[in-house]
């Protein structure tokens, strides 16, 4: 922007007068004209503020009729690039006031263009009036004609007259049968209107046909890229609701097919499988559209490709991959901001050089017209603000709810995970178990330490097995525990026995219970090293099951040890101060899995035998 501004400075204050400089006397009106227009027709994407500047010293230089013809319509077609229809229209309407009456090939060409900036403004009575002057002025068979008749397809199609747009664009086809470029584009074109008719049968016929006419080792023109483009992803989204019958194009396939065609195929396949819900190949798609995406790729594109892409990835609970797409998109959004507030400041600098221009037309216009325009430019250069406003605003709000919605579904997915790695095996366990080992080796016993680390590993290696899983069956369940409770039988030598339920013969009501891996093991280490443990002998642990129907299913766990009260009386200060947090993280980790998964998983603890000598601990879950 800043650039631009000094640029116009530079040109205002260098602006020949009338009288001119010295240079410009040298030269003669006919040798300045057509290279100021060529100048002006080279800027015109790059510079357009520019380009204007460049054409309003030629028509102040009063050229010749051709010449001011020329400038004219170049000047229109910069207003329609930068979507300014009236601008454009007005200086259309000046060529034509200038132009020779003789000269009907350029008079049908300002007819062309005035239908189309009506036809992009969806005024479908003057484009048709514009179009049909065109056919009238513009020789049989003459590309001004066939152009004439192809904005008559479009228009028709915009008015929902489907028949008569295809009948037209059949007319352009024959017409030039041998111009593939207009081949692929008019196909494209008619896919589209087959859409429109719910015809999807023709529809991909006619974009098989536009994709056959890719050129090779050419690079496709904008114009005709965006029509291919803009056929496919409409097809994409149509055949997603009825594809019976339906060649779909395999557009990586084409040798040559353009490299936004395929981005934006992938991109509406993978809409197109997630809206089905085949999950996995969708996950392809995007992976292979996100990979395609370059520094050439439209940055609107970019940013919508990794918008949905963070949101996929966030279904699917894959957060880290989900930061990662979604630190693209904030990258790519903020490109798009800025190439937006780029393009903002190009129109408002081109309605600002426009101020010029009609300072330079005031010999051939009148101030009241002058005037007029003068006041819609400043009123849409206020609107252009507002938007700009609008968009930033808009573009402001959608970042913090995706920041926040990422933000509190991966930390929901960390804590979770933390609370899973800490209760899948109690530490300690770990820890007096290779001291268990150790004793063993420490005494010569070999056969018992070679048993004991047997098991050790056996429980182990399903530990870590099991890790990588949010459910196990029952049966899975009990087995491990039952390795675990052979562990510390052996390790108190025998001080107590235990009871398990056979996995073969579980009730009915049990056999497809899915529980989180150890989620029992705390409440039985618990049972032994605070109850048990205590018990100069008969200690007894039993696991078994109450109820049977889905609603009142239990797992129940008892021991007749010493209970809870007298097991907190004989615990040490430095065991009161970091006293076990077993039966708590348990009931933390259940309750976010109930958070997550839709469960109810509940616990009861009570004392098993009250009154008794040794009131011992019950301890139910809930599998409701």
């Amino acid at each position: 922007m800043p650039k631009l501004l000094l640029l116009l400075l530079f040109a205002l204050f260098t602006f020949p007068g009338v009288n001119g400089q010295s240079v410009s006397k040298k030269r003669s009106k006919q040798e300045m004209a057509p290279s100021a227009i060529e100048r002006a027709a080279a800027l015109r994407e790059t510079d357009p503020a520019a380009a204007i500047r460049t054409l309003s010293d030629l028509i102040q230089s009063k050229p010749a009729t051709k010449d001011l013809t020329e400038a004219f319509i170049l000047l229109g077609d910069i207003y329609a690039d930068i979507e300014q229809p009236e601008l454009a229209l007005g200086r259309y309407e000046r060529a034509l006031e200038v132009v020779n009456p003789s000269d009907k090939l350029t008079a049908a060409q300002l007819s062309l263009k005035r239908g189309r900036v009506y036809l992009a403004q969806n005024n479908t009575s003057q484009a048709r009036a514009m179009f049909t002057a065109c056919l009238d002025l513009a020789p049989a068979g003459s590309a001004q004609n066939i152009a004439c008749r192809e904005g008559l397809a479009d228009l028709e199609a915009l008015a929902s007259n489907y028949a008569q747009s295809q009948n037209y664009y059949e007319q352009v086809q024959i017409a030039q049968p041998a111009d593939s470029l207009l081949q692929l584009r008019v196909n494209a074109k008619r896919s589209n209107v087959y859409l429109q008719q719910n015809d999807i049968i023709n529809s991909a016929a006619s974009l098989n046909e536009a994709i056959k006419q890719v050129p090779r080792n050419t690079t496709l023109p904008e114009a005709e890229s965006e029509e291919l483009v803009t056929a496919n992803v409409n097809f994409r989204k149509a055949v997603t609701k009825e594809s019976a019958g339906v060649t779909e194009p395999v557009i990586e396939l084409l040798p040559s097919a353009p490299a936004p065609l395929v981005l934006t195929d992938n991109f509406e396949r993978f809409r197109s499988l997630r809206e089905k819900g085949e999950s996995k190949l969708a996950e392809t798609k995007l992976a292979e559209a996100i990979e395609r995406i370059d520094a050439e790729t439209p940055t609107e594109i970019s940013t919508k490709i990794y918008a949905e892409g963070a949101d996929f990835y966030l279904d699917r609970n894959q957060a880290r991959r989900a930061a990662e797409v979604y630190r693209d998109y904030t990258e790519a959004n903020n490109r798009l901001l800025a190439e937006k507030r780029e393009e903002l400041d190009q129109r408002v600098a081109v309605l600002r050089e426009q101020q010029q221009v009609d300072l330079g037309l005031k010999d051939l216009r009148s101030a009241e017209t002058e005037g007029r325009l003068l006041s819609q430019q400043v009123s849409l250069q206020r609107w252009l603000i507002y938007l700009l406003a609008a968009l930033l605003l808009g573009a402001l709000l959608s970042v913090l709810l995706i920041w926040r919605n990422v933000r509190k579904r991966r930390r929901a997915n960390q804590e979770l995970l933390l609370r899973n790695l800490q209760t899948r095996m109690n530490p300690h366990f770990i820890f007096n178990s290779l001291n268990s080992i150790n004793n063993y080796i420490a005494r010569q016993d070999e056969r018992s330490a070679n048993r004991y680390l047997g098991r050790f590993a056996k429980l182990m290696r399903n530990v870590m097995d099991q890790s990588g899983k949010d459910f196990v069956p029952l049966s899975e369940e009990l087995e491990q525990l039952g390795l675990y409770l052979e562990l510390e039988k052996e390790r108190f030598g025998g001080k107590f026995d235990y009871e398990l339920p056979d996995v073969d013969t579980l009730p009915p009501a049990l056999e497809e219970v899915q529980l989180p891996p150890m989620i029992l093991q705390p409440f039985v280490e618990n049972a032994i090293w605070h109850g048990l443990r205590y018990r100069p002998d008969g200690g007894r642990l039993r696991l078994s099951f109450e109820g049977q129907s889905n609603s009142d299913r239990a797992i129940v766990i008892t021991d007749n040890g010493i209970g809870r009260e007298k097991s907190a009386e004989l615990k040490t200060e430095n065991q009161r101060k970091h006293g076990s947090t077993g039966i708590a993280t348990s009931q933390q980790r259940l309750e976010l899995i109930n958070l997550h998964y839709g469960k109810n998983f509940r616990i009861q603890v009570e004392d098993a035998f009250p009154g008794a000598e040794f009131v011992g601990t019950r301890v139910r879950i809930l599998l409701t």
